[in-house]
């Protein structure tokens, strides 16, 4: 399991894709971001950003770049038959999900700290007066409260990314795997959003209260969704690299 999990991290973070999806988030934070930028608080940029609808479907679609079309890769190539040989089809899986999701995690919430860093050199962070769960903290350290905003959205990236390879194992294509974040994203929000918010992916997503007065339960609660739909992926992708390594499926 070793071998192979470090040998898909490799390939997630030692990759062109991966600095130039890092570049890209930074780039369109910037695009989306600089009409307000004139003696803005970078704290009220950077919340701003994250609740432009269009802004989070273009960063979901380049969180999932470095990654999510290696199982295609694999599996077009017959590459996928000689590892699994050697490391075993769960094992072969479980390192793809977790590299897919690290990778997209990381290239969103390194790209958009990195670009909060750079803005905050022109426009320093000031106490943020929001509503809602976080806006003690927004108010008392609004820099704890960029860091919980941005990781709560980098992982809701990385949750449509696995979802995107996932579904690549079923339909083994290039356009599927980078699409269905995108795509999929949308459809599964309008779906949810009639839920209650324990279960509704867009309250979720843009930090809304789960857990009235606690907000530390509030961010475990959804960070815990959001991995728990990632391991629920990752069991779906597990049994489908597992049938067609059997020749279960055309």
């Amino acid at each position: 399991m070793r071998n192979i999990f470090i040998a898909n991290l490799k390939r997630a973070f030692i990759s062109k894709w991966y600095i130039i999806s890092i570049i890209t988030t930074v780039i369109m934070s910037y695009i989306s971001s600089r009409e307000y930028l004139d003696g803005s608080n970078s704290v009220y940029v950077i919340d701003l950003m994250l609740h432009l609808g269009m802004f989070k479907k273009v960063i979901v679609f380049f969180a999932a770049i470095p990654f999510v079309t290696t199982y295609c890769q694999d599996y077009n190539s017959g590459y996928v038959k000689s590892v699994i040989v050697r490391s075993g089809e769960r094992k072969y899986a479980w390192s793809n999900i977790v590299a897919c999701a690290l990778s997209g995690f990381t290239a969103v919430f390194v790209g958009m700290i990195a670009y909060f860093c750079i803005i905050s050199y022109f426009y320093q962070p000031q106490s943020y007066e929001i509503g809602g769960i976080y806006g003690g903290i927004a108010l008392n350290r609004p820099c704890v409260f960029v860091l919980i905003i941005v990781s709560v959205f980098a992982l809701y990236s990385a949750m449509w990314t696995v979802i995107g390879m996932t579904l690549s194992s079923i339909l083994p294509d290039y356009y599927v795997a980078i699409g269905t974040p995108l795509i999929f994203g949308y459809i599964l929000e309008e779906l949810t959003a009639g839920l209650p918010t324990y279960f509704n992916l867009y309250s979720l997503s843009h930090n809304l209260a789960v857990f009235e007065d606690n907000a530390l339960l509030n961010y475990l609660y959804t960070i815990g969704v959001f991995i728990l739909i990632m391991v629920v992926s990752g069991c779906v992708f597990s049994h489908f690299v597992k049938r067609r390594s059997r020749n279960e499926m055309v």
